[in-house]
């Protein structure tokens, strides 16, 4: 069943996002020690506004156990959703302007899948994705899209198989990814 995050519930969310992102985390939360970064991500998840609040997150659950998650939101928005994340980084003092480049104008971003290796290889990713396509027509939307580590070509072929194309090349975090769209 998928529902939308709770304010309340955010227990193993920020795992989950631990899990996908690896490395931007640091560039995220300004932690390099796994337990400081997985407490900063738990409060960016509880705040209202930013990129991953979890209004910003919808939960697959099996059993009423946690098994995934997507976290997706309008491209437009970015300065918005970055400004209290940026903020609370001047307060560890690292003063960014913004964080490297994502998305484009006018898409639906997909920032984060996950899903718990227990419960990888049941389709939950691919019912995640058709939700997210789903609510990004519903909202107006004519394009989704996402990054795929240049390394993760499991993923590259899953997000090839629903439909997503490459269309350039980001460097996030001092890594390179692939930007993929799919058009709704």
């Amino acid at each position: 069943m998928i529902t939308q995050a709770k304010k309340e519930n955010i227990t193993k969310l920020s795992t989950l996002i631990l899990n996908a992102i690896g490395n931007i985390a640091n560039t995220l939360t300004g932690e390099n020690e796994k337990d400081k970064i997985l407490k900063t991500l738990d409060f960016y998840i509880s705040m209202d506004i930013n990129r991953i609040s979890y209004n910003n997150i919808w939960t697959y659950k099996i059993e009423n156990e946690l098994a995934g998650l997507i976290i997706a939101y309008n491209s437009n928005k970015l300065k918005e959703l970055d400004a209290p994340i940026l903020n609370h980084l001047k307060l560890k003092n690292m003063f960014l302007k913004s964080f490297d480049k994502e998305c484009f104008k006018d898409e639906f971003y997909i920032d984060t899948v996950s899903v718990f290796e227990k419960f990888q290889g049941r389709g939950i990713a691919k019912e995640l994705f058709a939700f997210t396509e789903k609510k990004a027509k519903d909202l107006g939307f004519k394009k989704i899209s996402l990054l795929v580590d240049f390394e993760k070509e499991k993923a590259l072929k899953l997000y090839e198989k629903i439909g997503f194309k490459k269309n350039s090349i980001l460097n996030v975090s001092k890594h390179n990814y692939h930007h993929m769209i799919k058009m709704l």
